[in-house]
């Protein structure tokens, strides 16, 4: 097949790829704050890459890329971890902390839910028999939605309905949950051309505090902040070299999971 993005393929080939593998991918992200040197839509640019290149080794093809996704508010225990002050009278939707130049275009959960419906209902209507939403976006509320219906689907229409997320670790250690830091910051050097701008962060001498930078590592999210409150996995580290290495795994890992809900139909 001459490519795998299903808005490039005409009727006859669409409909031959389906008789021969019956997959699409559905990539899912938003649009969100990455901070000052980071792609706007790095949680799905990672999520359409990984689709597009897990369809060209499963099989199948892969929708446009949905740029959507949503957040909740952040709890005052995680808020304290980051650093602020009064945390229990503050409101921070997501990664959008009061420093950030711009907002993120977060969706409300509710209205998240349905669009993403709409268009599983529709890939049902075309007749694939697995389904896989590719999220780019870790947040609790977006994670649980769509395991939601992917449960809902799988056990209400002829489809089945999986969710990927993609695995971001380091040799030997657990995946990885930090925002914009070097893991995503070195995915984006390799799968973008000149979109990461490291410039934009002070010298390396300068320590990346949470709350200046909408920046904040996975340990912050477990509840064992770094104790002066600053990045760990600095994005200033970062290299395209270690970005291929991280998807590679995260490719493996998609395709896999796939594979093995393939062969179960």
């Amino acid at each position: 097949m001459r490519t795998v993005q299903l808005e490039l393929l005409r009727p006859g080939e669409i409909l031959a790829e389906r008789e021969r593998c019956s997959i699409v991918y559905l990539p899912v992200g938003p649009l969100e704050w990455h901070g000052p040197a980071m792609p706007y839509g790095t949680d799905a640019l990672l999520a359409q890459s990984l689709a597009r290149r897990a369809a060209e080794k499963t099989g199948g093809v892969a929708m446009p890329t949905l740029f959507i996704g949503t957040e909740r508010e952040r709890p005052a225990s995680i808020l304290r971890d980051k650093g602020f002050e009064n945390p229990e009278q503050m409101y921070v939707l997501g990664m959008d902390v009061p420093k950030n130049s711009m907002k993120s275009f977060y969706a409300r959960e509710d209205m998240f839910a349905v669009i993403v419906r709409e268009h599983l209902r529709l890939l049902v209507q075309q007749g694939y028999r697995l389904i896989v939403i590719v999220n780019g976006h870790g947040a609790w509320g977006q994670t649980a939605t769509l395991e939601r219906l992917a449960v809902e689907f799988s056990h209400e229409t002829p489809s089945k309905v999986i969710v990927g997320f993609p695995t971001i670790a380091r040799e030997g250690e657990e995946i990885d949950f930090g925002h914009a830091c070097d893991a995503e910051t070195a995915l984006m050097q390799y799968l973008t051309d000149g979109c990461v701008d490291l410039s934009q962060l002070p010298p390396r001498d300068v320590k990346l505090k949470y709350t200046d930078w909408g920046i904040a590592d996975d340990c912050v999210f477990t509840g064992h902040p770094s104790a002066d409150k600053c990045v760990v996995r600095d994005p200033r580290n970062a290299t395209p070299e270690q970005g291929e290495r991280f998807f590679r795994v995260a490719l493996e890992h998609l395709c896999r999971q796939v594979t093995d809900a393939y062969q179960d139909l």
